[in-house]
């Protein structure tokens, strides 16, 4: 079975990794790739993949460039990709180098190349990397799942000076400037929503969806096109709505079961239940929402669904994310079913003041 990386790797290779022109590359003993383009006046650049990539995934990976007053240095992380608020770990050989705060990198050119913008903490790190043999780069993704990527680091030094275009600098000598590109243009980091979208619906939402549910399967012909809703409630909390069934019969409609997972201290996934109105039962729980839509600026979750179904007959509720629950702010349903499929007929059951 492949790991929770590998899974996350082959959903977004195609979203995050770029084509490159043909060039000429080659690769030297120590594991570091080096490309030269066609053009002799355009710099050389150098590439070295981590220890043990995932099977069929994009490897994470450490990247030299030349600049016009030194070197640039990023971190190829094509997915999942380091949460762009919190700080990275780097350590060489067991031993602490740099915490690169958030402040101090940034995406140029790719939302996967994340290079060191801040100079002082490049020349500790360019330090580090020319003197060690083994880079551990610790980080959190943006749902705060660990990670930690190896890199064998032989040959780094040699590699440094021929980017570089200097003789190979003996131990302890001064080495290039390290500073963002120049030819790459800085981009803006994802938002929060859009970073935790990208890493899709975690392996224990899913298994709990499979495992807990009643629900059609996911290809079945009924949910062909049902989409997979994904909210951010707070730092820690992330709404998932997953397709459910279909329905049957004219009227009906296809229904999401709803979960939050919470990473923080507490952690683990939680099924929703939410209050629904129905003329011949009263206040009633379903754990299964028609068509659910999501506001991430108001946090505000609604759902209706006109006709009889099984269930109640028919509804339309508001409901907003409040602390570590969706709070009912508006409900209105039917007096009768006969009513069931006219909305104009309905009555608001509740009104939060």
């Amino acid at each position: 079975m492949m790991d929770l990386r590998t899974l996350l790797s082959l959903a977004a290779l195609a979203a995050l990794v770029p084509c490159a022109p043909a060039k000429a590359s080659e690769t030297d003993t120590a594991g570091w790739s080096v490309t030269c383009p066609a053009t002799p006046q355009q710099p050389c650049s150098a590439r070295l993949a981590e220890e043990n990539p995932p099977e069929g995934g994009p490897a994470f990976a450490l990247v030299l460039e030349r600049t016009p007053s030194g070197l640039a240095l990023a971190f190829e992380a094509p997915f999942p990709r380091p949460d762009d608020a919190r700080a990275m770990q780097w350590d060489v050989d067991g031993r602490p180098l740099v915490v690169l705060a958030p402040d101090a990198f940034a995406p140029f050119g790719s939302l996967s190349h994340l290079y060191v913008s801040d100079p002082a903490t490049g020349g500790r790190v360019l330090q580090g990397l020319a003197g060690g043999n083994r880079l551990r780069v610790s980080f959190l993704d943006a749902l705060a799942n660990a990670h930690e990527i190896s890199f064998e680091l032989s040959g780094t030094r040699a590699t440094i000076s021929r980017i570089a275009g200097t003789d190979a600098p003996s131990a302890g000598a001064a080495l290039p400037g390290v500073g963002p590109p120049t030819a790459k243009p800085r981009l803006d980091p994802p938002s929060r929503a859009e970073a935790v979208a990208a890493l899709g619906v975690p392996l224990a939402v899913v298994e709990r969806h499979v495992r807990a549910s009643d629900c059609e399967a996911p290809d079945s012909p009924g949910l062909a096109g049902a989409q997979t809703l994904i909210g951010v409630l707070s730092q820690v909390a992330t709404l998932y709505a997953l397709p459910c069934t279909a329905g049957a019969g004219a009227g009906n409609t296809a229904t999401w079961r709803l979960y939050v997972r919470d990473s923080g201290e507490i952690g683990g996934v939680e099924g929703l239940v939410f209050a629904v109105h129905d003329p011949r039962f009263g206040w009633v729980g379903t754990d299964l929402l028609p068509q659910p839509d999501f506001d991430g600026k108001t946090l505000e979750l609604s759902a209706s669904f006109t006709g009889r179904s099984d269930r109640h007959c028919g509804f339309s509720g508001r409901w907003v994310w409040q602390d570590y629950a969706f709070r009912l702010e508006e409900m209105k349903s039917p007096r009768s079913c006969a009513d069931a499929g006219t909305p104009s007929r309905w009555e608001t059951r509740y009104a939060r003041p």
